[in-house]
Order: C-alpha cells, then sequence, then structure tokens
C-alpha cells in the first residue's frame, strides 16, 4: 500500500517547476490518488510477531550455558472471544479490520521472542516446546533445570484512521514465570509491558508489524535485562 501510494504521489507531484498556477491542480490530484489508493483496504491484515532487539544485549549476568533453559508456550489471558486476534484497523467510518498473525498462534510466536532474546542475552536455550499450565505440580522432570512459562496479559496493535492521519497505538503486557522443575517450584514471577503510538499519513502493514514487535521486544527485554531476574537465574542454577 505504501509504495502504491508513493508512486501516486510522485506521479501526481513529480514536477516542481513550471506555472505555480497549475500546483492547486496538482496537489488535488495526488490527494484524490492517496484517497482511492487508501479506500482499497484489505478484508483482513496479517503481520509477523517476532523478537527485533531494541538495544544492545547486555551479556546474562551468569552463565546460563551450564544448564539448558526451556521455554513454555504462553497461556493467553486476554479478555477476547478470538485469541488469534491481535488488533484491528479502524476505518474513517468505523469499519474494523481484524489483524491476525502471519505464521503461528500469539501463544507459540511471544514464546519464541522469549527465546530469541535469552540466546541473544547468553543462555543455552533447549529447543523443547512443551506446553505448560503454569502449575507446580505439572512439571515433568524430563523438562531439564529450569522451566520459563508465562501469560499474554494484553497484546494489541490498533490503527485508527482519520481523515489525514493515522493514528497507531500499541500495548504489550506479559508475566514471566520462572520454574525449578526437579523441585516442582515456582521460584520467580516479573510482569513487564511497553507501549507505542504514532502518527502517519498511511496504514500500512509494516508499519502495524513494527510498533507490536517494537513493544513486545521491549517488554522482554526489561524482564530479562533486569538485576532481579538474572540473580534469581542464578540461584535456581546453582542449587
Amino acid at each position: 500500500m505504501d509504495k502504491l501510494s508513493a508512486t501516486a504521489s510522485a506521479a501526481a507531484c513529480r514536477v516542481r517547476g513550471g506555472d505555480p498556477g497549475r500546483w492547486p491542480i496538482r496537489i488535488a490530484i495526488c490527494l484524490c490518488l492517496l484517497f482511492l489508493l487508501n479506500g482499497c483496504a484489505p478484508q483482513i491484515y496479517n503481520i509477523s510477531l517476532r523478537y527485533e532487539p531494541t538495544k544492545v544485549i547486555p551479556a546474562a549476568v551468569t552463565d546460563g550455558r551450564k544448564y539448558s533453559l526451556i521455554v513454555a508456550s504462553f497461556t493467553d489471558q486476554r479478555k477476547i472471544d478470538d485469541p488469534l486476534l491481535i488488533g484491528r484497523v479502524i476505518k474513517s467510518d468505523g469499519t474494523p479490520i481484524p489483524i491476525l498473525p502471519r505464521y503461528a498462534k500469539p501463544t507459540d510466536t511471544v514464546a519464541a521472542a522469549l527465546r530469541e532474546l535469552l540466546s541473544k542475552s547468553g543462555y543455552a536455550v533447549a529447543p523443547d516446546r512443551p506446553t505448560w499450565d503454569l502449575d507446580e505440580n505439572t512439571l515433568k522432570p524430563e523438562w531439564g533445570k529450569i522451566l520459563i512459562g508465562g501469560t499474554i496479559d494484553a497484546l494489541d496493535v490498533t490503527c485508527i484512521e482519520m481523515f489525514t492521519m493515522k493514528r497507531y497505538s500499541a500495548k504489550v503486557r506479559v508475566t514471566l514465570i520462572f520454574a525449578d522443575v526437579q523441585a516442582k517450584r515456582i521460584f520467580y514471577r516479573v510482569v513487564s509491558e511497553s507501549s507505542s503510538s504514532l502518527d502517519h499519513i498511511l496504514t500500512s502493514e509494516e508499519r502495524l508489524e513494527s510498533q507490536i514487535n517494537g513493544v513486545l521486544s521491549d517488554a522482554m527485554e526489561k524482564a530479562i535485562e533486569g538485576p532481579e531476574t538474572g540473580r534469581q537465574i542464578q540461584e535456581a542454577l546453582r542449587k
């Protein structure tokens, strides 16, 4: 959509010289083309959820390579009817268009983002992807030493289309739960959240994706880089 709009703008506004009296006509043509292109909205938006570092990731507080950490699929605790829904584009006439993940469920993509962050932080992350209900009694010995699960408390990206502006907003709130598998004990919980907003003239899947991935990555980084999280992991690995 951005490329088409940029092409239309360039075609309508290419010539900068010439008769100044013709500029209002060129501007009118440019605006009409933009409105026509924006009117051809899709019936659904698909975006990829993934970890995208927002900063240089520091080394882990402790050497996590002695034991592999295992990340379970997250539990979705959002109060919504469709667990695949991660937001909406609200057209200027009030029509909502759903935003869905492109490749996998939010519960799996959020877990994948955490795995990627832990790996970049210096921890060894096992490839296992168990499903855990966050109950200490259901921890299984084959899940290794430390299992990390959690809940998705908020995960939303919205774009509200106004006459001349598109307003983006995104919010993520997650709870990470750390368990000592062999002791069948949850030893640490941390809640982290992040939000963002952006005003732009166009609606695009790329910008929706950038907004939600930015806040997802920031929330995960806040949870993992905190000194208390590193200390808790260190103590659990020593036992």
